[in-house]
C-alpha cells in the first residue's frame, strides 16, 4: 500500500503548483489514516492462527519464477510467483512441483495434476491421477481406472499421446528416451519398452504367464540397460535387458548357485553397475524359515552374547537381514558378499568391490558406534582381506572415491587414504598446518571436520575448522584453496549436482567428486553465527561474495541462467526468499507474515559472561514485545547446551509445540526469555551447567531489566535434566519446568535404549552426560550428576512431562524424580501423555502442554491465579 501510494502522489504532485502541493500537504498529515503510521499491537493467542512457515521449493530455468510453500496449522498451499510482475499461481495442498520448459507442474490431494503455462498462464488439469513424472518434454502419469491403473502420456500442454491399461510400474529413463512399462494382457504379464520419439510403438521386452508382475524396473546411468524382476515364493527372476543388442537376459533363483534358504526381495531396488555389467540386489532368507517366537517363550539374556535380547531377535543373529548380491548378465556369475558373519556392505566407487563389516565385532562394549573391522572384497576374484582393524567413527569416517581408487578415513587427528590398488594406507594430513579434528559429544575419539571427496584430478578435499583444503593422494603439496581463518569465517562447500553429492548404500558412503576448473558453491559462517552467506571459488579468481549478511542465510537454489534464490530471516524479521545474480542487486521476492509489521515483536540482545573457568560464552537475549524501559519484568531461561546458533531465527507464535516452549509466545505475553550457552566438565555436567546459567543469569540482573525473584527455568530432554539438577543446588528460580529428563545416571545406564535396542551404557559414557567411564570405576560422578540423588535439596515449584511412549529417555527416570519429591514433600506436579513419545505429536496435546507450561510461568512469575489443574 506503502509502495502504491508514492507512486500515485507522485504523478500527481509533478503536474501541481506550489500552493496546491501546500493544501494537499497539510491535507495527508492531518488525516489519521493515510498520515499516521499503523498503531502497532500485542500478539495474542487469537493471532497465532496469522502466522505461517514459508519455505523456498525451486527456482525455474530462466531465473524469473520461484516456487514455494506456506505451511498454516492445520494446512499448507503451494504458490509460484513471478520475480517482476509478482504474478501468482497457488495450489492447495500442492505437491512434488516442478519447473520443466516454461511450465509449472504439481498435484492436488484432489487427484488433479496442474499444467500451468508460464508464457500464457493458460493452466491445464489431468484428472484422477494417482502419481507422475515429468520429462523435458513429456508428462507421464498412472491414473485411476476402472479396473486396474491407466499409464498415461501427455505433452506439457496436455494433449494425451498414449495410454496403457492395467499398468502394474513404470520408470523412464534418465535420458528421457524410453519408458519401461509392466503390464498384464489376459493374463499374461509383460515389459513394454517405449520409444518417447515414436510415442504410439511398443516393443515387448519381456513375458511371463504365472510367475506374476515384472517389479521395479531400474535404468542404468547411461540409459543403455534396464533390469527388473518378478517374484514368487517357488520361484523368482531377474531379467536384463540391453537395449542397444535388444538382448534380454534372465536369471532364475532356482540357479544351482542361488542360495536355497533365500529369495529376492520384491519391494527392494535393483541397481546396475556403471559399466553396465552387473547388477546389484539384495536377497532374504524365505518366511517360513524363519524362527517364530511365542509370547509365553523363556528369553535368554546371556551377557556374553554379542546382541541383547530385544535386538538378537530382530536380527536373529543377522540370519534374518536382507543380504548384497551379484549378478553379471554376460557371464552369468552369482556372487553374494554379505551373510551372517559380514552382515552390512556395499559396492562403492566404481563397484569393482565392496565393503564388508559386522557391528557386533567387538560386542559387549559400551558405544553407540561400535568400533568394526572392515574388509574389502573384490568382485571379480570373490577373494576377501581385512583393510581396517578396529575402525572407530560413524559412516561419514569412512568415504570411498567415486573413482574407487582410494579409500578415506579419520583417525588419531588424522586423515589417511587407502590405496585400492596397492593396499597401503598413507597419511594425508600430516603437512597441513592446523588441527582436523574437534571432540565428539558421542565417542571417546575425536572426529574430523570432513572430507567433502575427490577432484576429477584425482586429489582429496579436506576441512579444517575454517577453510578447505586439496591435498594430493599420498599427502604431498597441501594448498589451501579459501582464506577463512584470517576473516574468522567458516567456508564449506554445497554440493549444486548429483556428482558432488556423497551416495550412501547399506552404510557404505561413496564420496562426492569436484571439478576444479569449475566454480565450487561455498556456504559461510561468522564462528559465533553473526554473519552468514554464501560465495563462489571461481577457478584462478578466488572468491567472490554470493551474500553475506547479520542474517540467517539458507536453501541456496540456481536457475540455469545463473540466477542465485535463497532464504533470508532474522529474530524480528520473518523469512522471505531473495533473488539476484552474483555481483548484483538482490531484491525480495516473496516475503511471508506480512501481517508481523502489525505486531509488536522482541528484540534480540547477545551477552557475553564467564564460567568459573574463565571461558568466554554467549547468551540470547530476547525481550518482551513492546519492551519498556521503565517497568521491569519476569524471564524465563531455556537451557539445552550451545543455543547462540539461534540468534537470527524467526519464531512463529502457535500452540502446537512439540516441547511446549515457544520464545515468541513467552516475549508477546511480557517475559524476557534467556537461552544461554553452556560448556561442559567431563564427570561434571550438573555444577558445569549451573555455573554457567548463574552466571548468565548475573549477567542479565546487572543490565537492571528484570524481576530478581521472578525468573523461571526450563528444558526438554537433556535440557530437563539440567533444570532438574540445578534446581536441586540453586534456590535462584520462582519456578521450573522439566520434560522427559533423565534424572537418575545410575539407573539410566543401566538401563536400554528403545531406539537403538542396545544398552544405554553409550547414552552415560559417551553422550550428553559425558561420564565416560563407567559407574563401577567412578560412581561418585554418577551420583553426584543424578539430580534424584539430591532431591532433598529442592525448594523451587517444578511442573514435569514425560511422554508414557518415549523412546529416548525412558518415562522411568521422571517417575523416579516425582516419586523422589513426592516422599519429600515437595511443590511438584508431573504430567504424563499416554501414546506420546519424547515430544508431542497429537496436536492436542502439544496446545494442552504449552497452554499448562505457559499457566504455571503466569500463576509463580506473575501471580496470575493458580490454574485449576494445579
Amino acid at each position: 500500500m506503502k509502495a502504491l501510494f508514492y507512486s500515485i502522489g507522485r504523478t500527481f504532485l509533478d503536474r501541481c503548483r506550489p500552493s496546491c502541493f501546500l493544501f494537499l500537504f497539510f491535507a495527508l498529515v492531518s488525516c489519521p489514516l493515510m498520515g499516521q503510521g499503523l498503531q502497532k499491537k500485542a500478539v495474542t493467542r487469537e493471532d497465532y492462527p496469522l502466522w505461517h512457515y514459508m519455505d523456498a521449493e525451486a527456482i525455474s530455468d530462466d531465473g524469473n519464477w520461484i516456487s514455494y510453500r506456506n505451511y498454516y496449522d492445520v494446512t499448507d498451499s503451494l504458490f509460484v510467483k513471478h520475480r517482476k510482475s509478482a504474478k501468482l499461481y497457488s495450489f492447495a495442498k500442492g505437491k512434488d512441483g516442478a519447473f520443466i520448459a516454461n511450465h509449472f507442474v504439481c498435484q492436488t490431494p484432489d487427484s488433479i495434476v496442474h499444467i500451468v503455462s508460464l508464457q500464457n498462464g493458460v493452466e491445464r488439469k489431468l484428472r484422477n491421477v494417482k502419481a507422475f513424472t515429468v520429462s523435458k518434454a513429456f508428462i507421464v502419469t498412472t491414473e485411476y481406472g476402472e479396473i486396474g491403473d491407466l499409464l498415461s502420456v501427455y505433452t506439457l500442454d496436455g494433449v494425451l499421446l498414449r495410454t496403457d491399461t492395467d499398468v502394474e510400474s513404470f520408470s523412464v529413463s534418465p535420458d528421457t528416451k524410453f519408458i519401461a512399462v509392466a503390464v498384464k494382457r489376459e493374463n499374461t504379464y509383460q515389459e513394454l519398452l517405449v520409444n518417447m520419439e515414436d510415442i504410439k510403438k511398443q516393443k515387448i521386452i519381456a513375458k511371463s504367464e504365472k510367475r506374476g508382475p515384472f517389479l521395479n524396473p531400474s535404468w542404468s546411468e547411461d540409459s543403455k540397460a534396464i533390469a527388473f524382476m518378478n517374484y514368487n515364493e517357488k520361484e523368482s527372476n531377474l531379467f536384463y535387458y540391453n537395449l542397444a543388442e535388444k538382448r534380454l537376459v534372465t536369471y532364475s533363483t532356482n540357479a544351482i548357485e542361488f542360495p536355497k534358504t533365500m529369495n529376492l526381495i520384491p519391494s527392494r531396488k535393483l541397481t546396475i553397475s556403471k559399466n553396465n555389467k552387473r547388477v546389484f540386489f539384495k536377497i532374504k532368507q524365505r518366511k517360513e524359515l524363519d524362527i517364530v517366537r511365542k509370547e509365553n517363550d523363556v528369553q535368554i539374556w546371556n551377557a556374553a552374547d554379542k546382541n541383547i535380547y530385544p535386538s538378537h531377535i530382530v536380527t536373529e543373529g543377522y540370519s534374518k537381514n536382507p543380504k548384497q548380491v551379484m549378478w553379471e548378465p554376460d557371464t552369468g556369475r552369482f556372487l553374494q558378499f554379505t551373510d551372517s558373519i559380514q552382515p552390512y556392505g556395499a559396492s562403492a566407487g566404481d563397484e569393482s568391490f565392496a565393503l564388508t563389516f559386522n557391528p557386533k565385532d567387538y560386542e559387549p562394549q559400551s558405544k553407540s558406534v561400535p568400533d568394526k573391522d572392515v574388509y574389502i572384497k573384490n568382485l571379480t576374484t570373490g577373494q576377501s582381506k581385512l583393510m581396517l582393524r578396529r575402525h572407530v567413527g560413524g559412516d561419514f569416517n569412512l568415504l570411498v572415491s567415486r573413482n574407487g581408487k582410494y579409500i578415506s578415513y579419520f583417525r588419531d587427528g588424522h586423515w589417511y587414504v587407502y590405496d585400492v590398488a596397492q593396499g597401503t594406507h598413507t597419511s594425508i594430513s600430516s603437512n597441513l598446518p592446523y588441527t582436523l579434528s574437534f571432540q565428539s559429544l558421542t565417542e571417546k575419539e575425536e572426529n574430523g571436520y570432513g572430507n567433502p571427496g575427490w577432484t576429477v584430478e584425482g586429489e582429496c578435499l579436506l576441512y579444517d575448522q575454517f577453510d578447505i583444503w586439496k591435498v594430493q593422494s599420498d599427502g604431498s603439496n597441501p594448498v589451501r584453496l579459501t582464506q577463512g581463518r584470517e576473516q574468522g569465517i567458516i567456508f564449506r562447500i554445497v554440493a549444486q549436482s548429483k556428482e558432488q553429492t556423497p551416495t550412501i548404500a547399506d552404510r557404505i558412503f561413496t564420496n562426492a567428486e569436484f571439478d576444479l576448473k569449475n566454480s565450487l558453491l561455498l556456504s559461510a559462517r561468522a564462528v559465533d553465527y553473526s554473519f552468514n552467506g554464501f560465495y563462489l571459488l571461481k577457478p584462478g579468481k578466488g572468491m567472490t561474495k554470493i551474500c553475506y549478511v547479520n542474517k540467517s542465510v539458507t536453501g541456496i537454489m540456481k536457475s540455469e541462467r545463473g540466477d542465485y534464490a535463497w532464504v533470508e530471516e532474522d529474530v524480528d524479521q520473518p523469512r522471505r526468499i531473495m533473488v539476484g545474480k552474483v555481483d548484483g542487486k538482490f531484491t525480495a521476492v516473496v516475503d511471508s507474515n506480512k501481517q508481523h509489521k502489525e505486531f509488536h515483536w522482541t528484540k534480540l540482545q547477545v551477552i557475553h559472561y564467564k564460567n568459573l573457568k574463565g571461558e568466554s560464552l554467549q547468551g540470547l537475549l530476547y525481550y518482551p514485545s513492546g519492551y519498556d524501559k521503565n517497568k521491569r519484568y519476569p524471564m524465563i531461561v531455556h537451557l539445552y547446551e550451545k543455543q547462540s546458533y539461534q540468534r537470527h531465527s524467526y519464531v512463529n507464535p502457535t500452540m502446537t509445540n512439540e516441547d511446549g516452549f515457544n520464545i515468541s509466545n513467552l516475549t508477546a505475553k511480557g517475559y524476557f526469555v534467556l537461552l544461554p550457552d553452556i560448556t561442559y566438565e567431563v564427570g561434571n555436567v550438573g555444577f558445569s551447567a549451573l555455573e554457567c546459567v548463574e552466571a548468565a543469569v548475573k549477567e542479565v540482573k546487572n543490565l537492571a531489566l528484570i524481576e530478581d525473584a521472578k525468573i523461571g527455568l526450563i528444558g526438554h530432554s537433556f535440557g530437563g535434566s539440567e533444570t532438574d539438577f540445578i534446581i536441586t543446588q540453586s534456590n535462584l528460580f520462582a519456578c521450573a519446568v522439566a520434560g522427559s529428563a533423565t534424572t537418575n545416571y545410575l539407573s539410566s545406564y543401566l538401563s536400554v535404549s528403545q531406539i537403538l535396542q542396545i544398552p544405554n551404557f553409550f547414552k552415560m559414557e559417551y553422550g550428553q552426560a559425558r561420564m565416560k567411564s563407567s559407574p563401577y570405576e567412578n560412581m561418585e560422578w554418577y551420583l553426584k550428576n543424578s539430580p534424584v540423588i539430591h532431591a532433598a535439596n529442592v525448594k523451587t515449584p517444578l511442573l514435569s512431562w514425560t511422554g508414557l511412549k518415549d523412546p529416548q529417555v525412558e518415562p522411568r527416570q521422571s517417575f523416579e524424580f516425582y516419586m523422589a519429591l513426592r516422599r519429600l514433600g515437595k511443590t511438584h506436579i508431573m504430567l504424563a501423555y499416554p501414546n506420546e513419545g519424547h515430544g508431542m505429536e497429537k496436536k492436542e496435546n502439544a496446545i494442552d502442554l504449552t497452554t499448562k507450561i505457559e499457566e504455571w510461568f503466569d500463576h509463580y512469575l506473575k501471580g496470575k491465579k493458580a490454574p485449576i489443574w494445579k
